[in-house]
């Protein structure tokens, strides 16, 4: 049997932040002399002095401080335990799931995330980053709620998110460069390129991964990593390559056209109708960010 209660360590904690048993008594809508009732049973039962008195002021001692600690961390999972209790008897979802498609910029992916977890309180994330048809298949067997994609599914509907810019770029001393402007699409694939495997179950073209010396890799990445050691080209979210650009790391193709191959993302839900509030709060803020950040791309 337990020998105290969440209320007496409530009132431990108000009074430690208040310093009287009045202005506890407030904090907590009690009386000042129920208060001082729970704090004397509360030492009573434990065995141990929480609080000394000294003239005409109280403060917690050494033994009663120590015991503070443990008893704010206590009170606040049981908060958080409730608080998800009541996320549950509103709908709130205990898991939901999210496919990001590689091309989406990591850094938007965790600006979102960030906000996310800021309200989303204690629901599980399932995070998925796919590449072409994976998204499908994930939005096909609803393994997620929501998908960031270029792609809709057959019998989807998407929301139109943002285009992002895929750009044509190798390293500068690459013999691309040395070729001067211009360069035709028949040259380029001449040229090993580097492309991101399609990990679906249905493999599709993107539109920009035509060379047939290609190095088919796991990730942008790794990818990137290739590319920028000089062992070919590759087409890149501009975002992710920013900062490569501007030190001159990497450099883009003189091409004749297609420098800049733009991809239109989509938001998708799995199931709109079913959607719960978490999947709801997610979606919103994915279309927030993306708003903000094609204004400042503008």
């Amino acid at each position: 049997m337990n020998k105290s209660t969440l209320e007496q360590w409530r009132c431990l904690i108000a009074f430690a932040a208040t310093g009287t048993y009045a202005k506890a008594g407030e904090m907590l809508f009690k009386t000042p002399s129920s208060v001082h009732q729970a704090l004397a049973q509360l030492a009573d039962r434990l065995g141990v002095q929480l609080i000394a008195v000294n003239g005409r002021t109280s403060r917690l001692t050494g033994q009663g401080e120590a015991l503070l600690r443990r008893a704010r961390y206590l009170v606040d999972e049981f908060d958080q335990l409730e608080a998800l209790a009541g996320d549950f008897a509103a709908g709130w979802e205990a898991e939901i799931g999210l496919a990001a498609e590689a091309v989406f910029p990591a850094n938007w992916l965790s600006e979102v995330l960030q906000a996310f977890a800021q309200e989303c309180r204690d629901v599980r994330l399932q995070l998925y980053e796919s590449v072409l048809s994976r998204t499908d298949d994930l939005l096909i067997r609803q393994d997620v709620d929501l998908a960031i994609t270029p792609r809709i599914p057959a019998g989807f509907v998407g929301e139109s998110l943002c285009s992002i810019p895929m750009l044509a770029v190798a390293h500068p001393q690459h013999p691309l460069h040395q070729m001067g402007p211009d360069i035709t699409a028949q040259e380029l694939l001449a040229h090993r390129q580097f492309v991101i495997r399609d990990t679906g179950s249905s493999p599709v073209s993107a539109g920009w991964q035509e060379a047939e010396r290609r190095w088919t890799v796991g990730s942008f990445n790794r990818s990137l990593a290739g590319v920028k050691q000089g062992l070919g080209f590759g087409r890149f979210p501009e975002p992710l390559i920013a900062e490569d650009l501007s030190s001159g790391r990497l450099k883009p193709l003189p091409l004749r056209e297609g420098v800049r191959f733009p991809v239109q993302m989509f938001l998708v839900f799995a199931d709109r109708d079913r959607a719960g509030p978490a999947v709801l709060l997610l979606a919103k803020q994915i279309m927030m960010h993306c708003q903000v950040q094609c204004s400042t791309a503008k």
